[in-house]
C-alpha cells in the first residue's frame, strides 16, 4: 500500500545524500538534469531531474488546496525570516504552505536553492513525512 506524500517524501533519502546537487548553479554533474539559463558567474542555474520531479509533486499534490501565503500570515510567517521556523513543531498547513512556498520561489528568488544548501528544505519534508504516518488527511 503506497503511503500518503510518498511521492515527495521518497526524496528524503536523496536529499540526505546528495540534497545540494538537487538544484545549483555550476556546470552540470550527470546528464539526468536540466540545464537553465545562459552562463552567469556561477555557470548555468541546473535542476536534477530529481529535483524537477520533486517539485512537480509537491505542486500536483497542494496548490488547489492551500494558499501559502494566507496560512504565513495566519501564522505570523514573514519570507525574510522563512529558514528560522521551527518545522519540527509545525501543523500540517504550515508544512505544505512552506513547500508550495518554495516551490513558487523558484521563479522569483533562489530561496529553494538555499533551502536545499541549509538542509531546510530536508526538515520540512521530514516533518511531512510525520504527518503522513499521523494520518494527516487533507
Amino acid at each position: 500500500m503506497k503511503k500518503r506524500y510518498e511521492e515527495i517524501t521518497k526524496h528524503i533519502p536523496g536529499l540526505e545524500d546528495h540534497g545540494s546537487l538537487y538544484m545549483y548553479y555550476g556546470v552540470p554533474h550527470s546528464e539526468d538534469c536540466l540545464v537553465y539559463s545562459d552562463e552567469n558567474e556561477d555557470g548555468h542555474l541546473i535542476m536534477s531531474d530529481e529535483c524537477d520531479e520533486l517539485c512537480i509533486a509537491i505542486a500536483e499534490e497542494f496548490q488547489y488546496k492551500f494558499k501559502w501565503y494566507d496560512v504565513f500570515d495566519d501564522n505570523k510567517i514573514t519570507l525574510e525570516t522563512i529558514f528560522d521556523v521551527d518545522v519540527e513543531v509545525q501543523d500540517f498547513d504550515v508544512i505544505t504552505a512552506i513547500l508550495l512556498y518554495l516551490v513558487d520561489s523558484l521563479m522569483l528568488e533562489d530561496r529553494f536553492i538555499d533551502a536545499l544548501n541549509n538542509g531546510f528544505l530536508l526538515r520540512v519534508l521530514k516533518r511531512l513525512e510525520y504527518w503522513s504516518m499521523a494520518g494527516e488527511s487533507v
